[in-house]
C-alpha cells in the first residue's frame, strides 16, 4: 500500500505520507479531521484508523531526506 498514516508522537496529530511520491501529501490534522479526510478519500473502505497501514514519522522523515539526497 502506498499511503501510510503517520501520527505525531508529541502532538497526536496524524498526517498521510505517500511512498508514490516519497513526501507528505496531508498536513498535520487532530484525528477527528484526519479521519474525515480519509472517509472523504477511500469512502467505505476507510475503516478504522488504528487497523490502517502506518509508519512511524522517524521512518518517514528519513525516506523523505534520503529522497531529497538522491534528487541532489
Amino acid at each position: 500500500m502506498p499511503r501510510y498514516n503517520v501520527q505525531h508522537p508529541v502532538t497526536k496529530e496524524w498526517r498521510c505520507f505517500s511512498s508514490i511520491v516519497d513526501g507528505w501529501i496531508t498536513d498535520w490534522m487532530d484525528e477527528e479531521r484526519y479521519q474525515k479526510w480519509r472517509e472523504y478519500q477511500y469512502g467505505l473502505q476507510a475503516g478504522d484508523l488504528r487497523e490502517a497501514n502506518q509508519m512511524s514519522l522517524e521512518e518517514a522523515e528519513d525516506i523523505i531526506r534520503r529522497r531529497e539526497e538522491y534528487d541532489d
